[in-house]
């Protein structure tokens, strides 16, 4: 049987010439928050979902399974019963198959109007968790990239920072996709929107199957 990893390398998307090259575990972020802008109850949650390489193809396929193919955003999918149900299944999936790493700031700072401060915090934090406990210095860190401009350039000016430093994150391989269509990227979506409902005691039902296979990191 031809190796589907190499098959998709030659006609997919870039994510898996990365996953290919990579010399360890995949971790996969994403974030979610509310600002002192938005609101009272300001929080930065930036979510990791850690797979090992030979287990990559088998979170993407049980991904694509459950919610099918195309875009996927977790809020949007809530506001439905059916998305609801496969919001439950997707958890279960990440929970029996990943481990999942959760860097949180509570009660940002008026002057943090924006959260670019803690979603930096946030970073470094979980960058360095990863790099000494999962990934072993010698995984990859992929991430969505946001739209262009000031919000990307400040990801690009933090990521820069901490590759050049001396923390233990400085060695990982970290790279930003545009692609938001690629269903590896639903996965920490998920998560931290299931974490979410769980921190405003909305319905901690959804997180419950993630708790057992999650770390959190207050920062």
């Amino acid at each position: 049987m031809p190796n589907r990893l190499k098959l998709l390398r030659q006609r997919g998307p870039r994510i898996f010439d990365k996953i290919s090259k990579s010399k360890g575990p995949i971790a996969l972020l994403d974030e979610s928050f509310l600002t002192p802008a938005q609101g009272p109850d300001s929080f930065y949650i930036l979510c990791a979902v850690v797979v090992d390489k030979s287990e990559v193809m088998h979170l993407r396929r049980g991904l694509e399974a459950i919610a099918g193919r195309g875009r996927w955003h977790t809020t949007e999918e809530a506001r439905r019963d059916s998305g609801k149900q496969k919001i439950r299944q997707l958890a279960r999936l990440i929970a029996e198959s990943t481990i999942s790493v959760i860097a949180v700031v509570e009660e940002l700072s008026a002057q943090d109007s924006s959260g670019e401060s803690a979603r930096a915090r946030a970073t470094q934090v979980l960058l360095d968790e990863l790099a000494q406990n999962y990934l072993y210095l010698t995984g990859t860190v992929v991430y969505e990239k946001r739209m262009p401009g000031e919000m990307r350039a400040r990801d690009e000016q933090v990521l820069k920072q901490i590759q050049k430093g001396d923390s233990p994150a400085a060695n990982l391989a970290i790279w930003g996709m545009a692609e938001k269509s690629e269903p590896l990227l639903w996965a920490p979506d998920i998560v931290a929107w299931c974490y979410r409902q769980a921190y405003f005691e909305r319905d901690p039902s959804f997180y419950q199957d993630l708790e057992r296979s999650t770390r959190l990191l207050k920062v």
